[in-house]
């Protein structure tokens, strides 16, 4: 009798410790929904998630938007070897199983209709403006009125003529025809160029995958090669703007809102089932603990 008047104390310290941790932890979640009483809504209820969950949708957002998903996390996930090789592997398959299809057919596969329109008309503006440029930076006014006068040098060597024109005569019409055709290609060169390019566009969307596919192995380079190139400079120059554009923080915290207090209940048990059942463990050996105390003291 002496021994279980002793370990009463230990014991009772024991189950309250449990009890009291193990209420402390459902309390977290229970109960799921507000309970009122004569139309006022009774304290802690309901429990500290489900009422916070506005708040714990906030912070996982924030979490997932700002530090688990940064652009240089992003880019070791995208630009690992083991998700490029099997990007490689899968573009591969994709390339076979639409080799005799035109590029065209194969980008309809991906969009439709108007979503290819509208890329082929700013593709269109984006090939025709580099051109452009590109043109321009070659200085045509320059090369053209010495080309010309170089014509008009030979031409007259030896005349009459070419003693009368003097070089500093020739020179003279060089700034003029310079200034007309840059002039010129200031003004049109996009209107100049804009057929061509659709012209080869269109040209070039006939073509089939192993049509581009065999141009491109006799210069020594393959189709995948490319597109991985293109997957990795997207990747690498705008993965930020990826990330803008997927707003996974906003996702997490709209799917985080929109879950019942029971699959939120579910969510945090499935992580913590074990931790919390060491917590509740916890409270049961204080208990017994600080009974044993009390019996030394």
């Amino acid at each position: 009798m002496e021994i279980i008047r002793l370990l009463s104390g230990p014991v009772i310290g024991a189950i309250i410790g449990y009890f009291t941790n193990y209420i402390a932890v459902k309390m977290l979640f229970r109960p799921l929904h507000p309970v009122y009483l004569f139309g006022k809504q009774l304290p802690f209820t309901p429990g500290i998630i489900p009422k916070g969950k506005g708040r714990l949708a906030r912070a996982i957002g924030g979490v997932v938007g700002d530090t688990l998903l940064t652009e240089d996390s992003l880019q070791d996930i995208l630009l690992s070897d083991e998700v490029k090789a099997q990007l490689r592997e899968n573009l591969e398959g994709t390339l076979q199983r639409t080799a005799d299809m035109p590029l065209r057919e194969v980008c309809l596969r991906i969009t439709d209709e108007t979503g290819y329109d509208a890329g082929r008309e700013i593709m269109w503006q984006k090939l025709t403006d580099v051109l452009a440029d590109r043109v321009l930076d070659m200085q045509l006014g320059q090369v053209i009125s010495q080309e010309v006068l170089d014509a008009v040098r030979h031409k007259v060597s030896g005349s009459l003529i070419g003693m009368i024109l003097s070089e500093e005569m020739l020179e003279s019409f060089a700034a003029p025809i310079r200034d007309g055709v840059d002039h010129y290609l200031d003004g049109n060169v996009h209107a100049l160029l804009a057929p061509q390019v659709e012209k080869l566009w269109q040209e070039a969307e006939q073509k089939t995958i192993e049509d581009v596919g065999r141009v491109l192995q006799d210069t020594g380079i393959q189709l995948t090669d490319i597109v991985m190139q293109i997957y990795e400079t997207l990747v690498s120059q705008k993965g930020i703007t990826m990330l803008q554009m997927l707003h996974l923080g906003e996702i997490a915290e709209h799917k985080v809102m929109a879950m019942q207090p029971e699959e939120l209940e579910a969510l945090v048990m499935s992580v913590m089932k074990k931790e919390l059942g060491a917590v509740v463990n916890l409270g049961a050996l204080v208990g017994f603990v600080i009974g044993l105390l009390n019996l030394m003291f």
